[in-house]
């Protein structure tokens, strides 16, 4: 069994790179168990056959990378797995049907989330979680949420803009490289509410609609 404690903390960005494709093929040809403990999200996922988040000594899940990015338990592995994090939006309860909760947040606007209705209760406080990736720049009238550009962080082939939204923290947003924004621009936008997870207000995770 081989330990690992942050071995590349101390790397600088491009070995770190080469770093985690050289264990990751250690790890294949001596077919050896490694555990490998990392606050680093993106060696956590890539680098990982099953992945165990710790918070203050407590196991909040275990599973695959991607089950855990897709499916989180809870808004603590929902925040912890993915880089940007996920954003959060606090809204409350307006409805709750077969079809999934509807949750109203900050300026009015609602989304029907496809998550099971067992433990909506109408005007309880919920959050609602969305990547970065799964926002999209939109017109005014298709948009769900309008914000004031607060930071620009160009990578070359991708962009991150985040943005000041009314119930959430540097609202994250996953952009094409050449996007024409700017700090203090205006921007709307909208996703798609498949894409949403929902957290009740101890902020454990609404489970999926049966399909």
């Amino acid at each position: 069994v081989f330990l690992f404690d942050e071995p590349l903390s101390n790397l600088d960005a491009k070995l770190r790179v080469q770093m985690r494709v050289e264990l990751t093929r250690l790890h294949r040809d001596l077919r050896a168990t490694m555990i490998y403990v990392t606050h680093d999200q993106v060696e956590a996922m890539t680098m990982a056959d099953k992945i165990v988040v710790l918070n203050q000594g407590r196991v909040e899940q275990v599973g695959r990378p991607l089950d855990l990015y897709n499916d989180p338990r809870n808004r603590f592995v929902a925040g912890f797995i993915g880089s940007p994090a996920m954003n959060f939006l606090e809204g409350t309860v307006q409805a709750a049907s077969a079809a999934g909760v509807t949750v109203r947040f900050a300026g009015g606007k609602t989304v029907t989330v496809p998550r099971g209705p067992a433990k909506a209760e109408t005007g309880a406080p919920v959050t609602l979680g969305i990547r970065p990736e799964a926002i999209h720049m939109a017109g005014k009238n298709e948009a769900l949420l309008t914000g004031r550009v607060l930071a620009v962080e160009r990578l070359g082939n991708e962009t991150f803009v985040y943005l000041d939204i009314p119930g959430s923290s540097d609202f994250a947003v996953h952009v094409a490289g050449d996007v024409n924004i700017a700090p203090d621009d205006e921007v709307s936008v909208t996703f798609g509410a498949a894409q949403c997870h929902l957290f009740d207000a101890d902020g454990k995770a609404f489970d999926r609609l049966a399909t």
